[in-house]
């Protein structure tokens, strides 16, 4: 699973220059973007997907508004998301956004997930922060502890960023909090030559069948992801 709307909501100035752009026709206001990148191994939420994955995707803004998609080449197939909402910043640098997501897939890589979407965070010179919390429905079932199924599931998640670095502390809830865990990932952005990169480390908790945080079954990987991002209209 995954969403380039991320990227947008961490960067308030996107937002900011829609909002103070003067109103005079959608074609003029509207921004559409691309991307297109590599992923060491596609690791969403603390959760690894797929290894050596090529995506890009589209983004349309305008006025706040934003819809789009994202395309990854995952093991079994393709994933495609789709989705669109609305970023409201304020003169603080504070921001709030809310917006509806849907991961797709083609053949048996995994089932399909529906979730609502809130956002909050702001950016104050090179600190930044940023809050997530999503409500979702899985076309699967998650399992607990005691054997239990379900289909809904919860996730919230922090992020603090200072000048390119930044850590990400994030817990699923609901039928998906045993199954899923809890993850933190710490990791760094620069530009490289137009691109963008970024190394990250990831450290997952599993607490399926009653494992603690200290059980076997926790792992730590570590990713690079390698995009770049251009103008269509």
């Amino acid at each position: 699973m995954n969403k380039k709307i991320t990227s947008l909501l961490g960067s308030a100035a996107v937002a900011s220059s829609m909002l103070v752009a003067p109103v005079t026709s959608i074609a003029d206001d509207a921004i559409l973007t691309g991307n297109a990148g590599i992923l060491s191994d596609y690791i969403f939420r603390g959760i690894t997907q797929s290894s050596g994955v090529g995506n890009g995707g589209l983004d349309v803004e305008y006025m706040g508004f934003y819809a789009g998609t994202w395309l990854a080449d995952v093991d079994e197939g393709i994933e495609y998301d789709l989705y669109a909402g609305y970023v409201y910043e304020f003169e603080s640098g504070f921001y709030l956004g809310a917006g509806y997501t849907t991961y797709q897939y083609s053949d048996d890589f995994d089932d399909d997930y529906n979730e609502i979407n809130f956002y909050a965070g702001g950016s104050f010179g090179d600190v930044s922060l940023d809050l997530e919390y999503t409500t979702g429905e899985y076309d699967g079932e998650f399992t607990d502890d005691d054997g239990d199924t379900g289909d809904e599931y919860d996730f919230i998640a922090l992020t603090v960023g200072y000048a390119g670095a930044y850590a990400t502390y994030g817990t699923f809830g609901d039928d998906a909090e045993d199954s899923l865990g809890e993850y933190f990932e710490v990791g760094y952005t620069m530009e490289i030559g137009g691109l963008e990169v970024t190394g990250a480390v990831v450290h997952h908790y599993d607490f399926t069948d009653g494992t603690s945080v200290n059980s076997d079954d926790d792992e730590t990987e570590a990713y690079v992801s390698i995009s770049w991002g251009f103008d269509v209209i």
